[in-house]
């Protein structure tokens, strides 16, 4: 009586200890499956190739291009004239900021390309300040602007601008022809001159 007591025991026992282990087998492949599902949920987006082809919508695109055809400006005072530009240049840097502001919160695979991204945005912001401020023409020591001069901020805006999409078309695939390459370079090398000479002056 007692052999059978001991194998109905040692049955119940091995049953138990069979559904344990089903059960903690279960467990484990659950928790794995949810442990990769919840790596693919988390996995990164990057931006790196949408940002560069943001920057050639930029430089590329016609729709950004400043435009003045449907101005009479023969009808015009100067100083209306001037206020035209000038909010057209606003306008025009806006829509560039607008277009590439969100670079600054995205992912990217290459820190380097975000840290251009910031860069570029932070130079564009930039421009826009200094044409809302009146502070992109140069002023004379007595207090007067010198009309059709750029201010030494200006010039430094317009160098970084270069020097960032040069970089771009070099090293991270923008796509630039090699004429347009050295068209952006000699402008480059016209605004250091100019920055060259208004330390000198």
């Amino acid at each position: 009586m007692r052999k059978v007591i001991n194998l109905l025991l040692v049955f119940m026992l091995g049953t138990t200890l069979v559904g344990c282990s089903s059960q903690i087998k279960t467990t484990k492949k659950t928790t794995e499956n949810s442990n990769v599902k919840s790596e693919s949920q988390t996995q990164k987006t990057y931006h790196d190739k949408e940002f560069i082809n943001d920057v050639y919508a930029l430089i590329s695109n016609s729709e950004l291009d400043k435009d003045y055809s449907d101005v009479d400006f023969d009808n015009l005072s100067q100083q209306e004239k001037d206020k035209v530009i000038k909010d057209q240049q606003i306008v025009f840097i806006q829509q560039k900021i607008d277009k590439i502001k969100k670079y600054k919160k995205l992912d990217f695979k290459n820190p380097e390309l975000k840290e251009l991204a910031i860069r570029y945005i932070d130079v564009l912001e930039t421009q826009k300040q200094l044409i809302e401020d009146d502070k992109d023409t140069k002023v004379l020591s007595n207090g007067e602007e010198l009309k059709g001069a750029l201010s030494y901020a200006w010039l430094q805006c317009e160098d970084d601008e270069c020097e960032i999409i040069l970089e771009l078309a070099n090293n991270y695939g923008l796509k630039m022809s090699e004429q347009k390459i050295k068209d952006l370079e000699d402008i480059k090398s016209e605004v250091e001159q100019d920055m060259n000479n208004y330390e000198k002056n």
